[in-house]
């Protein structure tokens, strides 16, 4: 049994490599099957609105946006 990635055979590499494409073909199964949907296609509900804040100038008495 090889211990070592750096003196594995050939064929130890190519069951490392066949076990990540499984893994992977499995993973996107999976995640194709639970019906995932994106949000942000979905139509926007309501207002956008920026978010500012108001900061006072010393010496002054009047308020900023920034």
């Amino acid at each position: 049994m090889n211990h070592s990635l750096i003196s594995a055979s050939g064929n130890t590499h190519a069951k490392i490599a066949f076990l990540a494409v499984v893994a992977s073909v499995v993973f996107m199964v999976v995640v194709s099957a639970s019906g995932v949907t994106r949000s942000d296609s979905s139509p926007v509900h309501g207002p956008i609105v920026k978010a500012t804040t108001t900061t006072t100038i010393a010496g002054s008495a009047q308020s900023t946006v920034r």
